[in-house]
Order: C-alpha cells, then structure tokens, then sequence
C-alpha cells in the first residue's frame, strides 16, 4: 500500500461540502437540540419518551455516507499498475521467415517454406486487426512489409517470397533481428519478433552473443514434429532467452506463439509508457447500488 494515491485527487474536495450540509441536516433533525438549550442534558434523557432522533440510522445518515463513498469513487483510489487498454491495439509482431534453400525440404509436405506460409496465414487470422511486419532473410535480410493492420497485403507478399528471390543465400538472423528491431522502435509502438526458421547457423549463434537483441523474440522450428530442435538453434533461443515452439499438424502451435507474443507484449508495456494505475473507484460501484437500494424502504424519504 505505500503506493496508494488517488488518480483524480481533486474530487475529494467534494467531501467538504458533504460533511458541512450532512453535519447541518443532521442537526436540523435532532428533535432534542432546541431543549438541551434550556433543559440540563442529565435531566433531558429522562424526560424524552421514544428515540431521541440521534440513536437510529436516518435517511441523513445514508445520504451522507453515499455522498463520502461517491467522491472517493471519483477520486480513482489506486495502489497498483495494469497495461494500457490500448497496449493490445498498438503491439506489433515482426514475422522474420527464412527464405533459403533449406527451407525448400519436403520432410514437412507440400515443403518447409510452403508450410512456413500457411502457418503465417493462420497466425494473422487469430491476430486479426493488430500490427504486422514481414521481413525475409537468407544471406542478407530485407523488410518485406512495414508495420500494418491489413492482413491481405501481408499475405500477398508472403506467397510471392522463394529463395530465388533472395540476393544471397545463407544465415542472416543477427542482422534480420537487428532490422525488426528498427522497424519496432520506428513504429514507436511495443512489439516482439517471431522468427520462422529450419536452422541457425553456429556462427550467427555466437554472434547473438554480443548482438544486444533486446525486443522479445520467440522461434517457430519448422521441421518435422518429431525432429530434434537444431543445436544451434536452440543455443541462439538460449542466448535471446526466447521459447522453441515445435511445428504441429494442428493450430496449437500458431495459437502458443500468439499467446505468448501477448503475454512479451504485456510485459514490455508494464516498464513502458503503456501502463497506467488501476482505477479501484470501479469496485465501490456495487456498494453504491446497495445504498441506493436503501431508498426503497418505506418511510425513507429526504425533504
């Protein structure tokens, strides 16, 4: 709690007034007050017949509570963070695919590179409306497609992509994760990279060693489901402390790599500008209501 604070502090000054007009209500209904003017208070209680107007809940009472309870609710008393609501709508993912011959193996039917795509496809649907780049890379990386909302032109793009495309053939990761890294901090919005990829070379493994990747990044191993991660490319997923999901016949695998680009988004937006304090004034609603069901009461009215 030594973080407790109210998000709208001002609305507190709401209770002055409350308290006064409560206070001075209150002593208008005291049906004793004019006679404790003239009649010693010992004397007093053994004269009044019934209540003396102070010792039972009156309608006052409940006005001024709810009256205490609403300003507090609109000061937003909060003691805890939570991610922006609109951190989900500005997270990108950088989709880096590999586009080499490897890539061309048919082990994983119709072939690797070709399976590569339909996965994208069905990770754009379950993403449908958020942000998505493309980059290809093979010997050198290259930025297919920006950041971007409309997932067709993604798609488009992605079906024209071969390795005979590509300028150079082999292992350009580092440079690949160092491109989506720019793209990313252009944008100015949160995001991760999610590399689709058969292998990694030995020498781009050690070269993550002192690449300083710092955007979350996950791997999709597109390589038979009972095929063994490549070495070196878990040693590369070790180095960015990144997780291995393993190609399946089903969509389990685009929906674990869809989870956890939320959960590295949400966590990147938690140390960034995209929390805020949560506002706890919403959880006094249902007190509130209670109150108000209070009125209902035969007799309760305030004049």
């Amino acid at each position: 709690m030594d973080d407790f604070h109210f998000i709208r502090p001002l609305w507190l000054l709401l209770a002055f007034p409350a308290l006064l007009i409560g206070y001075g209500l209150w002593r208008h209904q005291d049906r004793t007050a004019e006679w404790r003017q003239i009649i010693d208070q010992q004397l007093l209680e053994h004269l009044i017949v019934g209540e003396s107007g102070r010792n039972r809940l009156r309608p006052i009472h409940l006005l001024l509570a709810t009256w205490l309870i609403c300003t507090i609710a609109l000061a937003g008393p909060s003691w805890r963070l939570e991610p922006s609501p609109f951190a989900d709508d500005e997270a990108g993912l950088i989709i880096l695919l590999k586009v080499s011959e490897s890539m061309l193996a048919s082990d994983v039917q119709p072939t690797r590179l070709e399976r590569a795509k339909h996965k994208i496809s069905d990770l754009l649907e379950l993403r449908e409306g958020s942000s998505t780049g493309l980059i290809a890379y093979s010997g050198s990386a290259h930025l297919v497609m920006p950041l971007t909302r409309d997932d067709r032109i993604v798609s488009t793009m992605i079906e024209d992509l071969t390795p005979e495309l590509m300028p150079v053939e082999g292992d350009a990761l580092v440079e690949a994760l160092h491109l989506a890294g720019k793209v990313l901090e252009k944008s100015g919005m949160p995001g991760s990279a999610l590399v689709i990829a058969d292998n990694v070379t030995s020498l781009q493994a050690q070269a993550l060693l002192t690449a300083d990747i710092k955007l979350p990044v996950q791997f999709l191993f597109l390589q038979p489901p009972d095929a063994t991660v490549d070495s070196s490319l878990q040693s590369a997923a070790s180095i960015l402390e990144a997780p291995v999901i393993k190609l399946t016949v089903d969509p389990g695998d685009v929906e674990r790599v869809a989870n956890r680009a939320q959960t590295s988004i949400q966590s990147v937006a938690a140390d960034d500008e995209g929390t805020r304090w949560l506002d706890a004034g919403y959880s006094l609603l249902p007190l509130l209501a209670f109150l108000m069901l209070m009125w209902s009461r035969r007799g309760w009215l305030v004049q």
